[in-house]
């Protein structure tokens, strides 16, 4: 994975430089200053000076998501660019007055040229031929209409085809940062969609969803083989690549498209039977869960002990050390010290609750028994603690829902 772009600020009187790696300088010109914007000791920002510069809106899309993000630029119906960096892939997208008007990718498969050839207007042979001619003044736009490859109204369709694809790309990202820089509307290179922004981020949030749910439906390490009806027509060849069989992870690093694309073509494929998958056996066995257990029969006290076998079972199943769970009764926490005086985990993960009991007897019986409970529910939060460190985290979500359902009742 490559290491983030650094930047080092070294202060020397009242002079002050900034040494930059090479990846963030190449960005920089002397015809283009730069504005700091100062956020006190936690941070600064750089930012190019452009003419009408208004503000900035910046951060991870861990903070903020794409849908929010737009929000921000529809609700103040703001003009400018927004930067969206993904890994090494970086896509722009630009406003005036809150509509999309144009955007911009890295990705290959997200360039006009290689659009052009998906949707049948040029062949590779034509686009190639068109690229060796392109140059800084003529654009491969201006290459394919000049030349009558392409005529301006395939053109502009494909355009308007790039940027919609482009914009709603943008709602497949969970990870990554954005830059939205307020400023005066671009005059070149606008385009109008077919519908509006506030539309478009619906359909957006609609693509999202629906990839989540294809993402759960074929993981990374389902199996792929050629299905009874075999290759569909006109991709023969790349069914041939796949040869005895791959995973849906592999599969997905040939064939250059978006996920969401690659997602639909894969489902299509299998309802087609022209792929079939088999799902990858578990590397860890399931937790073990309370369905068709009679737990509701089961007394206060023997429900969190039933908690505490399941944990020391999916500990176990996972490799993982099951004396993890005597730490709480090596050193229990201040306050509970003589309550697990003598107290002992069973080779199934379950305390001596006799013992426990009888050490908080003092109290009379309904205050040992609420004791009893208090200092159980302090011994399973510390191994669900124990569990969401070292298990995988699906295993450990599906412990503390068993957590939860298992509480019902308890008094």
């Amino acid at each position: 994975m490559a290491q983030k772009p650094k930047a080092t600020p070294r202060l020397g009187g009242e002079a002050t430089s900034l040494d930059l790696e090479k990846s963030l300088s190449q960005g920089l010109s002397s015809s283009r200053p730069l504005s700091a914007w100062f956020h006190g000791p936690e941070g600064m920002v750089l930012l190019h000076e452009p003419s009408g510069f208004a503000g900035f809106l910046a951060g991870t899309l861990g903070t903020l998501s794409v849908e929010e993000v737009f929000a921000h630029v529809l609700t103040g119906i703001r003009s400018g660019l927004l930067a969206v960096q993904h890994g090494a892939v970086r896509r722009t997208v630009s406003f005036r007055d809150g509509q999309v008007v144009f955007a911009t990718s890295t990705e290959r498969w997200e360039r006009l040229g290689a659009v052009l050839v998906r949707l049948g207007l040029v062949t590779q042979a034509q686009l190639t031929q068109a690229l060796s001619r392109v140059t800084p003044s003529r654009r491969i736009g201006q290459v394919l209409t000049s030349e009558g490859m392409v005529s301006e109204a395939n053109l502009y369709s494909a355009m308007t085809y790039v940027v919609r694809e482009v914009v709603l790309s943008l709602f497949e990202l969970t990870d990554g940062s954005f830059l939205f820089v307020e400023g005066p509307a671009p005059m070149a290179d606008v385009v109008k969609l077919p519908e509006r922004t506030r539309d478009l981020v619906l359909t957006g949030i609609k693509r999202s969803e629906e990839l989540s749910r294809l993402r759960r439906r074929y993981p990374d390490d389902t199996r792929v083989e050629v299905g009874p009806a075999g290759a569909r027509a006109g991709e023969e060849r790349f069914f041939q690549r796949m040869g005895s069989g791959t995973t849906v992870g592999e599969l997905r690093l040939v064939r250059e498209s978006g996920a969401h694309t690659f997602f639909t073509w894969l489902e299509e494929c299998v309802r087609g039977g022209h792929l079939q998958v088999k799902p990858a056996a578990p590397a860890v066995p399931p937790a073990p869960a309370v369905e068709g257990m009679a737990w509701e029969l089961l007394s206060a006290e023997e429900r969190y002990n039933l908690l505490l076998s399941l944990i020391h079972r999916a500990l176990r199943d996972a490799g993982q050390d099951v004396d993890l769970m005597r730490g709480f009764l090596d050193a229990p926490p201040s306050g509970l010290e003589d309550a697990f005086s003598g107290v002992v985990l069973g080779p199934d993960g379950r305390v001596d609750v006799t013992r426990l009991r009888a050490n908080l007897a003092s109290g009379g019986e309904a205050v040992a028994r609420a004791l009893t409970l208090e200092a159980l529910d302090a011994i399973v939060s510390y191994a669900l603690f124990t569990a969401r460190n070292v298990l995988p985290p699906d295993v450990a979500e599906r412990l503390s829902n068993t957590y939860r359902t298992l509480q019902g009742g308890l008094a």
